[in-house]
């Protein structure tokens, strides 16, 4: 049985629906036919935006139908770091972010999608336009973690934003660690939300409110009702010692998403974790989020609302 993922959220559950036999029958001619079209799920080296990141099939269950019982021939060359059946098939893949020629699958399968499940125009718009992908950096913070007690004075606090309040936060907790999200066991099991609290959750739609006791994003979220989840799970509006400082932004009736700041002054560097992708220092024009960028003004793709900048309450902030 083989579920398809419309991987397109970073907070929120994506879109996902099942494959019947005969449909599950054309995937594999499809696949069989184009092999090098298939992906790995998560990798590394492969830098997604917010937004469409392509169509994800995985084997939800091991049956009699045509993806667990078929051997490919011989000369079928899945590519390299894809787990498989032995002598089978892929167990989880992705698709759309490698050239297809003629009608590859992930298009089949986007199409497929319009008539199983209710998408919303919006989201098919973001969905039309492709997948998002970053140009690679060399540029990034060191990794690793620091307390720097001071915020930024004299000729450094001019390369402040002016309203911002998150730089003068004394004493903040500083880790630049988007490679301990990274690992292949972290990466596809943690989201934007585990990654701000800076906490290996294991929750792949953790969601704001719900450690608290009182998840209240609907399926439609806002600022105000994510905030309110926010605030349940101990996030406060007023920075507090050695914590550490998130920001939210909005996907208007559809997502949310975070960053967190992970080193301070001058350059104040910010990372973020695209849903269930690998967590970086850039944004969706793959610019280094350090001054003058900030949440708040740098490309965001679909996120265009930006809800402010929210501080744990003394190691009482949790996700779930």
């Amino acid at each position: 049985m083989l579920e398809i993922e419309i991987d397109v959220f970073s907070g929120m559950p994506n879109p996902t629906f099942q494959l019947s036999t005969r449909e599950e029958q054309e995937l594999v001619d499809r696949i069989l036919a184009q092999p090098r079209q298939l992906s790995p799920t998560e990798d590394a080296g492969q830098q997604f935006g917010l937004g469409y990141r392509g169509v994800i099939a995985r084997l939800a269950k091991v049956d009699d139908g045509p993806w667990s019982r078929t051997v490919p021939p011989q000369y079928t060359e899945i590519p390299r770091g894809i787990r498989t059946l032995p002598s089978a098939l892929p167990l989880e893949f992705r698709l759309g972010d490698r050239p297809a020629g003629g009608d590859g699958a992930a298009d089949w399968l986007l199409e497929l999608s319009q008539r199983k499940l209710d998408i919303d125009s919006e989201v098919h718009e973001v969905i039309s336009a492709g997948v998002v992908t970053v140009p690679t950096t060399d540029e990034a913070p060191p990794e690793g973690e620091s307390q720097i007690p001071e915020g930024p004075e004299g000729k450094d606090a001019q390369l402040v934003p002016r309203g911002a309040t998150w730089w003068a936060c004394n004493s903040a907790y500083y880790s630049a660690n988007a490679a301990y999200f990274n690992t292949p066991e972290a990466v596809g099991r943690n989201n934007c939300y585990c990654f701000a609290s800076n906490t290996l959750a294991n929750v792949r739609y953790a969601l704001p409110g719900r450690r608290g006791g009182r998840p209240s994003v609907p399926p439609a979220p806002q600022c105000g009702n994510v905030i309110d989840g926010l605030r349940a799970d101990g996030w406060i509006d007023s920075c507090q010692t050695n914590t550490l400082t998130i920001a939210l932004v909005i996907w208007p009736g559809q997502d949310y998403h975070f960053y967190r700041v992970v080193t301070a002054g001058p350059e104040w560097w910010w990372g973020h974790k695209p849903g269930a992708t690998p967590a970086r220092y850039t944004d969706n024009s793959g610019r280094a989020l350090k001054q003058p960028l900030s949440p708040s003004n740098c490309d965001r793709g679909p996120y265009i609302h930006f809800c402010g900048y929210f501080y744990q309450n003394n190691n009482t902030a949790y996700v779930a």
